[in-house]
């Protein structure tokens, strides 16, 4: 869980005493998580679906300039 403030950009782990901002004394803090922290990994099959699709795009693109 990361802490982000409002007022002075203050981006990090911890937050001060009683929900301050450690670097001004604001309490405009939110709690933001981390992008990995809730998301689970992508399925393997995304990426070979994306690979055959890439392929078949270009297979066509091929096929219409030689014809």
């Amino acid at each position: 869980m990361a802490y982000y403030c409002s007022d002075c950009s203050y981006q990090g782990k911890v937050s001060g005493k009683s929900g301050a901002c450690p670097a001004c004394g604001s309490f405009n803090l939110t709690r933001r998580t981390t992008e990995g922290e809730d998301k689970p990994a992508p399925k393997k099959w995304r990426l070979v679906a994306l690979c055959l699709l890439w392929s078949v795009l270009l297979l066509l693109i091929i096929g219409k300039l030689i014809n």
